[in-house]
């Protein structure tokens, strides 16, 4: 077989690297810390920054290419999450867009903004890295 871009280790080569994650959230340390361990547990992924407005989210797009961008709603500044989101995607076309909130009740209307790519409510940490993994086509990591 030859060494190409159509062989299967160039294949498994371009699957594993690393994925950029953006994470905004409220001036919160304590959830900041608990979305950073989270991913942390996956090689895969990079932090790419930690924001505590959709302003300074906005700002550091114009540097960062994450893969992922975890959003909460309550967030310091003068945008909510929700009205961040579309704002945030069309600076990062490519992100998947994440809202990671404590405001469950807030799901139906996370599902019917098409920027938003997936709604983990904080009370289901467990639930974002596997999230992140699918809508990255990264799936489980390998063992």
């Amino acid at each position: 077989m030859a060494w190409g871009d159509d062989a299967p280790e160039a294949r498994q080569c371009r699957c594993t690297m690393p994925v950029k994650v953006l994470v905004v959230v409220e001036d919160d340390p304590d959830v900041q810390f608990l979305v950073e361990t989270i991913f942390s547990m996956d090689s895969r992924f990079t932090l790419a920054g930690v924001v505590a407005s959709a302003e300074k989210a906005r700002e550091s797009l114009r540097t960062a290419e994450p893969g992922i961008i975890v959003l909460d709603h309550a967030l310091a500044g003068q945008l909510t999450g929700l009205d961040a989101a579309p704002r945030l995607k069309k600076l990062a076309p490519q992100a998947k867009i994440i809202m990671f909130t404590a405001h469950a009740d807030l799901e139906v209307r996370a599902d019917k903004e098409p920027a938003i790519d997936g709604f983990v409510p904080q009370y289901k940490p467990t639930q974002l890295l596997r999230l992140a993994q699918r809508l990255t086509g990264l799936g489980a990591p390998p063992i």
